[in-house]
């Protein structure tokens, strides 16, 4: 989990650099075909790179329709959706968008946010990072000339940070946001009783292990990770959202959506699903997905128009299913040509092929497993040892009277007194 794992717990020298399981894949390979065909027409992906304000390179691919015939040569803007991918994730991951978005002429951009997949950046920060990241593929996409309106589909740290975002810039048309946490500390607090509960460890020392994350991540990444707040932007935003989120993630708890969906000052919706926190989405995810980008990507376009006072989104869920069915429909009319390129670049390709095996569940059980076993430094002692470790470094660094130091001693303290 970049700079807030918590084996920055573990005793350690101040050089040592803590990295999260970072994806690594050749584009040639994963990414498939640079033209493909899906029923029948034809599209395209150009890679290319975009920087960021710590001019961090981050690599990106933009999917989009390629016109054909008596409109070729034509310079025609799309509208775009932006696929922001989660911890341990890439732009390999917004694969599964295209056949949902492309059909409709809607172009996909995907790209690695710093500390990701191939992107410049050895860390992540969940969020407070990443939405400087974001906003600048936003500048990019806006100066390109190539796209009209821009939508945000996020998962899990890309669902926060595309709330982060929307409080920012209202022009945003409309986000779907997969697995959203409403606050990074909130999250923090419930995989650390999660994980760390199974030695017993007393709340106290959680307090206190979560206070020494805190300072380190300030130390060491220099932001506070109380500023990674979704909750407290999503009041700011009036971009129409649809939320979603699988009734059994035990990673990012399904409450932090209910809690953002009605906090939140936009049009919403949300929708739940069984499964975890990376387990695949059913069908009818994605058909609302499809509607929702419909809607507030072509449908309202148009409206807006010839009414530049409409309403951005209005339709209910049973309005946007049968408005799916339509579209089905309509697609089922046309002449369906094989797209075997398409597959190339499935969001679960073949198992011969590369592929993230790191879901963000995944990565929280390796960081913690070190503070779960007895014994060999870890367990309750490890946790001690660690926050002890740690007391040191930073009474050394800040001063035996730092307010910081004083809370943590006076925490072990009390703890080894009973």
């Amino acid at each position: 989990l970049g700079p807030l794992s918590p084996r920055s717990l573990k005793p350690s020298t101040p050089s040592t650099k803590t990295l999260h399981p970072r994806y690594k894949y050749d584009p040639e390979e994963v990414l498939g075909p640079k033209r493909f065909r899906i029923d029948g027409r034809l599209f395209e992906r150009v890679d290319l790179e975009v920087l960021n304000k710590r001019r961090q390179r981050l690599q990106c691919s933009h999917y989009m329709p390629v016109l054909e015939g008596n409109r070729a040569g034509q310079q025609t803007k799309f509208p775009c959706v932006i696929y922001c991918h989660g911890n341990c994730g890439s732009r390999v991951d917004a694969s599964d968008c295209l056949d949902l978005l492309l059909p409709q002429n809607i172009s996909v951009f995907a790209f690695d946010f710093s500390g990701s997949g191939l992107s410049d950046g050895e860390t992540i920060s969940l969020g407070y990072y990443e939405q400087d990241d974001l906003l600048a593929v936003i500048d990019f996409l806006r100066s390109s000339g190539l796209v009209s309106r821009i939508g945000l589909w996020g998962r899990s740290m890309g669902a926060a940070t595309s709330v982060l975002v929307a409080a920012r810039d209202p022009s945003i048309a409309g986000m779907v946001l997969d697995s959203a946490f409403s606050s990074l500390t909130q999250v923090m607090y419930e995989l650390a009783n999660q994980y760390m509960r199974q030695v017993k460890v007393p709340k106290i020392l959680i307090h206190g292990a979560i206070s020494v994350l805190r300072k380190s991540v300030q130390k060491k990444g220099n932001f506070d990770i109380r500023d990674v707040n979704p909750e407290e932007a999503s009041e700011k935003c009036f971009v129409p959202a649809l939320f979603a989120h699988a009734d059994g993630d035990d990673f990012v708890l399904a409450h932090h959506s209910k809690h953002l969906y009605e906090r939140y000052s936009g049009d919403k919706n949300i929708i739940t699903f069984g499964g975890d926190h990376n387990s695949p989405r059913p069908a009818f995810f994605f058909d609302s997905v499809g509607i929702f980008f419909h809607n507030v990507l072509i449908e309202n376009a148009e409206l807006e128009a010839a009414e530049p006072t409409a309403s951005p989104y209005s339709a209910d869920l049973n309005q946007m299913y049968s408005l799916q069915q339509q579209y089905l429909s309509q697609q089922q009319s046309q002449s369906r040509a094989p797209a075997p390129d398409l597959h190339a670049v499935r969001l679960t390709p073949p198992k011969e092929q590369p592929q993230n095996s790191w879901g963000d569940s995944h990565a929280v059980a390796a960081a913690f497993s070190p503070l779960m076993q007895p014994g060999q430094g870890g367990g309750e002692d490890g946790v001690i040892e660690a926050l002890q470790s740690s007391l040191r470094e930073m009474e050394a660094e800040l001063g035996p009277n730092d307010p910081n130091v004083v809370e943590l001693r006076k925490m072990l303290r009390e703890y080894q007194s009973r």
